[in-house]
């Protein structure tokens, strides 16, 4: 703050913003760090290990951190969330889609790989996600954000089950995937057109 001016900063550190994430938008946020002091004065809870052994230190944490300044507060809003659309034919996969495990579709010319999505727990999942995949490529309303598209479509399927998703083929292993898992299959799709709204 002494050098550059906050209204020069590019780069908010996360510990400005931690506690209107959860107080704008109720994200709650759970940090593993060593020894560092600098989100004493925003956090609700402070635990401490110690060979092994886990002590609630947050009234030690407190004190610590009204001895100093405290630079870390803001109350800004955590500010806008950027909606995304589909563009074009992005989720085409010229009827070559295979799911050939929990991790793995292979999506028209694409090998998707889920593996970073560790709350897919099983391949019913995954075939749930490669059908939704399909389905977006029919979208109607273009100009509606991928969020609302998902979020009504995971509706349809809580009102009318699997059938939603499964073109009449009466698929039985299928399993429900979270907004979040089919989401993060979408930004790990390489032919996958989204723009900002």
């Amino acid at each position: 703050m002494e050098l550059v001016h906050t209204d020069n900063e590019p780069i908010t550190p996360f510990v400005k913003r931690v506690r209107s994430l959860y107080t704008s938008r109720g994200v709650s946020s759970i940090l593993v760090i060593g020894g560092s002091g600098d989100y004493f004065g925003v956090s609700d809870t402070v635990l401490m290990m110690n060979c092994y052994e886990c002590t609630d230190v947050t009234g030690r944490a407190k004190e610590i951190a009204g001895r100093g300044p405290n630079s870390t507060s803001s109350n800004a809003d955590f500010g806008n969330i950027a909606e995304r659309r589909f563009i074009g034919d992005t989720f085409r996969p010229n009827n070559k889609v295979n799911v050939r495990s929990k991790i793995m579709i292979s999506y028209g010319d694409i090998d998707l790989d889920l593996s970073a999505l560790e709350q897919v727990v099983g391949k019913s999942q995954t075939e749930s996600i490669a059908q939704i995949l399909q389905l977006l490529s029919s979208v109607e309303n273009k100009n509606a954000s991928m969020s609302n598209i998902l979020s009504s479509l995971l509706r349809k399927i809580d009102i009318n089950g699997f059938e939603e998703i499964d073109g009449g083929k009466f698929h039985g292993g299928m399993a429900k995937p979270r907004i979040y898992e089919i989401a993060g299959a979408i930004n790990r799709l390489r032919s996958g057109n989204l723009i900002q709204m």
